[in-house]
């Protein structure tokens, strides 16, 4: 049976490759990285040379991986945990919340929306008493091709963006900013509700692009939601900028459109103000999927 972690010794081929494209930050992600036997050999190898590292935690790790985090000087280590609500598991949440004391400045909380109903400003109080990063990074759950994770559907979209404005101007007044992660679309926000965002000094982003995850066995990936679909050998000789390049060509026929049937006339993906949402969810648009994707019909009104 295939080991479930990254053998120690294979760590140096995806250093070597990161170095051939010029990059310093090592990011280590799973799963739930702090799990591997060997995680404080990892996390040395990865800083060694003076490298940055960021971590992708859900922050219920063990003891010996959270000391190893939290000495760790603080511009050389990020970890981002990605927070659950409290009700969905108190216990969770107080072992998250203890780890990201722990972390302090190392720590930014992480928070993905995949249900509508969500509630987020729980974390202004968890960012105030643990002394984190006052940063929230904010995804939206996306799909895998197979359909089988949880992922919020693309015609909730709307509901969700009048949250997230209303979060930014309570995340503003305490001098914390909300950060996009990938997948967000123009579309889900009126000019007025944009202009608030910016106001809030929230980084708004509209971006899909390959991450380059290489995955146990040496593949690289486009992302995770995309893992399924395709990948490409990590080689001696590969660089990021041709790993994307490469990428980029295989999935142009999809990034004609975007999430919606209706973003193929979208002004602002025409314009390349947006990138048209997930691009696993508009390849599942092109495949037998359980659901059909249409453009929300709700009005956009003004908080």
């Amino acid at each position: 049976m295939a080991s479930r972690f990254l053998e120690t010794e294979r760590l140096a081929e995806r250093l070597d490759f990161l170095a051939r494209s010029g990059l310093r930050e090592v990011r280590l992600l799973g799963g739930e990285p702090t799990l591997h036997p060997a995680f404080e050999e990892l996390v040395e190898q990865a800083r060694s040379g003076g490298r940055e590292i960021t971590v992708f935690s859900n922050g219920l790790m063990p003891a010996r991986a959270l000391d190893c985090l939290a000495d760790l000087p603080v511009w050389q280590c990020t970890v981002v945990v990605n927070v659950n609500q409290p009700d969905e598991s108190e216990q969770d949440y107080y072992r998250q919340r203890e780890t990201i004391r722990r972390l302090g400045e190392r720590a930014m909380p992480g928070f993905t929306i995949y249900r509508p109903d969500f509630e987020a400003e729980f974390l202004l109080d968890l960012i105030a008493a643990t002394g984190c990063s006052p940063v929230i990074r904010l995804g939206l759950a996306h799909p895998c091709l197979s359909g089988a994770n949880r992922f919020l559907h693309p015609n909730q979209y709307r509901a969700v963006a009048l949250k997230i404005v209303r979060l930014a101007r309570a995340a503003a007044q305490t001098d914390i900013r909300l950060d996009f992660d990938c997948g967000f679309v123009r579309c889900m926000f009126s000019d007025t509700e944009l202009e608030r965002l910016r106001q809030a000094q929230a980084h708004i982003a509209w971006e899909c692009s390959p991450i380059l995850d290489v995955d146990l066995d040496g593949k690289v990936i486009h992302c995770y939601p995309l893992a399924q679909f395709m990948s490409l050998p990590l080689t001696p000789s590969a660089t990021t900028a041709q790993m994307r390049s490469e990428f980029e060509a295989r999935t142009r026929p999809y990034r004609q459109t975007g999430i919606f049937p209706q973003c193929s006339a979208c002004p602002f993906r025409a314009a390349g103000q947006c990138s048209g949402g997930c691009l696993a969810a508009t390849v599942r648009r092109f495949r037998r999927t359980p659901f059909q994707i249409e453009m929300p019909a709700s009005e956009r009104g003004a908080l």
